[in-house]
């Protein structure tokens, strides 16, 4: 769980696109934690559901659904897994590193 809040604490702090490709990648914590929570005693589950509610309703928050492109690069919530189709609402843009065409309109940039 512990993963999943700083991976969320950076993104509303402002996403830093020089590790832009590496963005889904850092959403893994969360597929774990969706595949891990039907092995826990439902005790254990009960006590880490309302944590994790509370971190994804921090990334909704912080976050904006993913523009489809068309329907061969629309996502599909890979299996259910929605935090896959959103993108930061606020970055710390490097105008030399393109943002994905799926981050449009284009997120609020971080001024120094």
């Amino acid at each position: 769980m512990r993963s999943w809040q700083d991976f969320v604490v950076g993104v509303e702090a402002g996403f830093d696109t020089t590790w832009i490709w590496e963005y889904h990648s850092g959403l893994s914590c969360r597929d774990w934690l969706v595949e891990a929570l039907p092995l826990l005693t439902l005790t254990l589950r009960a006590l880490c559901q309302p944590v994790i509610e509370r971190w994804d309703a921090r990334y909704l928050a912080a976050t904006r659904l993913i523009k489809p492109q068309g329907p061969q690069t629309r996502r599909s919530s890979t299996q259910g897994r929605w935090w896959h189709d959103r993108f930061p609402l606020l970055i710390d843009h490097d105008e030399e590193i393109p943002l994905p065409l799926s981050w449009s309109p284009e997120p609020r940039r971080l001024t120094d």
